[in-house]
């Protein structure tokens, strides 16, 4: 059978490499952070839409798509869905389990951007050091920083323009050990985390360092992805669908 598989994660790669034991594989990354050495195919870039996906299915003579992209990914995973009823062809859609608090954890839900920084102005009596790890801001989002904050963003590409007082940006991209992240959390006396709730292993030092150091989580909640197609929360489950 032949594969189209849409990566990007450590999880997406896992599978590309056991499925290349049975299955003829296509992988799918849009390529801006890094490319992975893998003995198939690999397709660096998007596709130009939906319908150019369906293209590139049709084109490959792909036999089913499976979507192991990141969470959060909602607007992909949903062309998957779409491109893959288009085009007749089966789909499986890999999505790792979230993070679970524990009982001594202090998480802040948040459910967008706008929301968090209204969450986080409420902390305007004192000086706050806060680690972003969900990606790039948006300039809107650092426009209304407090001045009293003092803002640590991680990201896989870090920005060069929208320097704002107290903006520090961190070029990296995981897995992040238990030891770096302690050491990190310190350097910069880090009082809160803002966190994707990614789950996996390969970024979940932080989330342990947090609670170790009692500090708040703000999390922002995952999105609520339907589809038609089955949603499989292992890698295991996929490989045994794919029989």
């Amino acid at each position: 059978m032949k594969l189209l598989i849409l990566g990007g994660t450590s999880d997406a790669i896992q599978l590309c490499k056991l499925a290349l034991q049975k299955h003829t594989i296509i992988y799918s990354i849009k390529g801006m952070v890094r490319h992975p050495q893998l003995n198939c195919e690999v397709h660096i870039g998007g596709f130009g839409g939906l319908y150019g996906l369906v293209d590139f299915l049709h084109q490959k003579r792909i036999n089913c798509l499976v979507d192991a992209t990141h969470p959060y990914a909602v607007k992909m995973s949903d062309h998957a869905k779409r491109a893959a009823k288009y085009a007749g062809i089966s789909c499986f859609h890999y999505i790792r389990p979230a993070w679970q608090q524990q009982i001594n954890d202090d998480w802040i839900f948040f459910e967008n951007k706008t929301q968090l920084t209204s969450l986080l102005n409420k902390k305007n009596h004192q000086t706050l050091r806060f680690f972003f790890t969900i990606g790039q801001l948006p300039s809107e989002i650092l426009a209304k920083k407090n001045s009293k904050h003092a803002y640590i963003i991680r990201s896989a590409i870090a920005s060069i323009t929208n320097q704002t007082d107290r903006v520090e940006w961190i070029k990296s991209i995981g897995p992040f050990e238990l030891a770096d992240e302690r050491k990190l959390f310190n350097h910069y006396q880090i009082d809160a985390l803002i966190s994707k709730n990614s789950g996996g292993k390969s970024v979940a030092a932080k989330i342990q360092i947090a609670s170790e150091m009692n500090l708040p989580v703000y999390m922002l909640q995952r999105p609520d992805f339907k589809s038609d197609y089955p949603i499989l929360h292992s890698i295991a489950d996929i490989l045994s669908a794919l029989k």
